[in-house]
């Protein structure tokens, strides 16, 4: 019976694991949604449809399940910081990033994030970053200049140095939000924080529709069901990404952040008809080959804690079990 717990705590590891790569696979096919339904509506009609049908979505549970949850008065700034990050100025970008790219391009730029949620969280938390990993950051941002550079002007990404860009600073925003959101899931559930920033996004890009003059309502045509499609699957990636975050740690999530440029280029040049040339191919290498020197380093950093931990937390019986731990961790 002792070992029920633990058994507990691996299958709710696992289902975390299955939650996010589930969650960054659909979320791939959000970016060639995205680019199809540019074709018929301005960036924040679109976004203002798809957060309100979420929103919608949403709101049976805040009405129900979630109408007890307080919100404490400190936590406003950073519920206030989340919402703004993402969707706010996170799908800004990223949808005006999709006028001037390619999907697959965009996700080939969004394998930086897992790089950068690490960065973000190292700075943040004042946890250790080793110099040598700064060069596989370089790299991946080299790649992911020398794809923006070396890509085809076509119909389909008419200025890609300008989409890619966005798309960067894209990924920079919701690493920002994921930080911020992780530090606020020891308060709150993973969906109800899901809930508030759809529901902020909605309230945001509705207000920018009336300030701007911009038509609210749906075109009808081949791809009006798609609309449905990205609005239930933003609900769906939320609730799925924040319950795997509630579980692992940033870290451990990052690595299966690499599914989404696979995903993206698949469906891209599946419904798109989406292709790269070699130099656009090569850029894609440096840009994981350097996001993997990236991992590598974290790992390694992730080993030396632990081993420092049980120097600094455990007893030792002879003296010279601590000697052979510190040895150790110096060789490694």
């Amino acid at each position: 019976m002792k070992d029920l717990p633990v058994k507990h705590k691996m299958s709710s590891i696992v289902v975390a694991y299955i939650s996010i790569s589930i969650a960054v696979i659909l979320y791939g096919t959000t970016l060639t949604a995205t680019k199809i339904c540019l074709n018929e509506y301005s960036t924040l009609s679109l976004m203002a449809l798809r957060m309100s049908l979420s929103a919608i979505l949403f709101i049976p549970f805040f009405l129900t399940i979630y109408r007890y949850v307080k919100i404490d008065k400190s936590d406003f700034k950073y519920l206030f910081l989340m919402v703004l990050c993402e969707p706010c100025l996170y799908f800004l970008f990223e949808t005006n990033a999709l006028k001037f790219t390619s999907s697959g391009q965009a996700g080939v730029v969004s394998s930086l994030e897992p790089v950068l949620i690490i960065l973000f969280a190292r700075m943040i938390l004042k946890e250790r970053f080793p110099k040598l990993a700064y060069i596989g950051l370089a790299i991946a941002i080299f790649g992911s200049v020398l794809l923006s550079l070396t890509s085809d002007v076509n119909a389909l990404a008419p200025r890609p140095l300008l989409g890619n860009a966005l798309q960067l600073g894209a990924e920079i925003l919701t690493c920002i939000s994921v930080v911020t959101t992780k530090y606020l899931m020891d308060k709150y559930p993973p969906f109800y924080l899901a809930g508030i920033a759809v529901l902020g996004g909605a309230i945001f890009f509705t207000s920018m529709c009336f300030v701007t003059g911009q038509p609210i309502h749906l075109v009808h045509s081949s791809n009006t069901f798609i609309i449905g499609y990205l609005g239930i699957l933003t609900v769906v990636a939320y609730a799925l990404y924040n319950s795997s975050m509630k579980i692992l740690s940033a870290s451990k999530v990052s690595p299966f952040l690499f599914l989404l440029p696979i995903s993206a280029l698949f469906f891209g040049w599946f419904f798109l008809g989406e292709t790269s040339n070699i130099l656009q191919m090569i850029s894609c290498f440096i840009i994981f080959f350097g996001v993997y020197l990236c991992q590598s380093f974290s790992k390694y950093v992730e080993k030396k804690e632990r081993i420092k931990y049980l120097i600094d937390n455990l007893e030792f019986t002879e003296t010279n079990e601590k000697q052979i731990l510190e040895e150790s961790m110096v060789k490694k």
